[in-house]
């Protein structure tokens, strides 16, 4: 019948980290999405080397091989519209590339 506060706040936190984990997994589906269209002028066996690793707090982090980081870092602003683009609204705030 009644639930205590605390029982509804913690819900409630609950609810906003599912979010937020939603939201990661939808922006980690679509950037690999995206890579693979803005760099299919790449051989098949590059982009597969090529992984989203995470989303936090607007920062996309992707690992990939050092010519290919470099690649994608000269096509990465390109690619961070491509990507807030399919979402309607800035996402991607910035794009961080990690080596292999």
């Amino acid at each position: 019948m009644f639930r205590p506060v605390g029982s509804l706040i913690g819900n409630l936190h609950l609810r906003s980290k599912s979010q937020d984990v939603i939201l990661a997994l939808q922006v980690k589906r679509i950037a690999q999405e995206q890579i693979a269209k803005t760099v299919r002028d790449l051989p098949q066996e590059a982009i597969a080397q090529i992984k989203v690793k995470s989303f936090s707090n607007g920062q996309l982090t992707i690992l990939a091989p050092t010519l290919i980081s470099l690649e994608l870092k000269m096509r990465s602003e390109g690619l961070k519209d491509q990507i807030n683009r399919a979402f309607g609204e800035e996402i991607i705030k910035k794009i961080v590339f990690r080596v292999k």
